[in-house]
């Protein structure tokens, strides 16, 4: 059950990491878009317009800037939760590992006196 509810959550969370991804490139090209609508079509002088270029186009940098360093830091927490918990699921196998052994031992004990009974 747990690991359905895993690879439930796992999923939801792809399908919100797609959405966003796809709100940020549309906002991204929606803007880009208006911004040059808008300078080229508004009546101004070369170089006002010049200079309305220049500086869309450094907020469409850093507005990317800001989107990349987003992905980065969540790809990095993405990978942290899930190194984590792989470290989780290697040490619940081991303990299953341990205890089967232990149980084997047990069974085993418990085996070789009735076998020696029996010579």
């Amino acid at each position: 059950m747990r690991l359905i509810r895993n690879l439930q959550r796992k999923k939801k969370m792809e399908e919100r990491k797609k959405v966003a991804k796809g709100l940020a490139m549309g906002t991204l090209v929606g803007g880009l878009l208006g911004s040059a609508a808008g300078v080229l079509l508004a009546p101004d002088s070369g170089k006002n317009t010049r200079k309305k270029i220049q500086e869309g186009a450094t907020d469409v940098k850093s507005n990317v800037q800001k989107n990349i360093d987003e992905a980065k830091n969540n790809i990095g927490s993405t990978l942290t939760d899930r190194k984590t918990k792989i470290q989780e699921a290697v040490q619940k196998l081991r303990t299953i590992g341990k205890s089967s052994q232990e149980e084997a031992a047990i069974a085993e004990e418990q085996t070789m006196p009735e076998e020696e009974n029996k010579e």
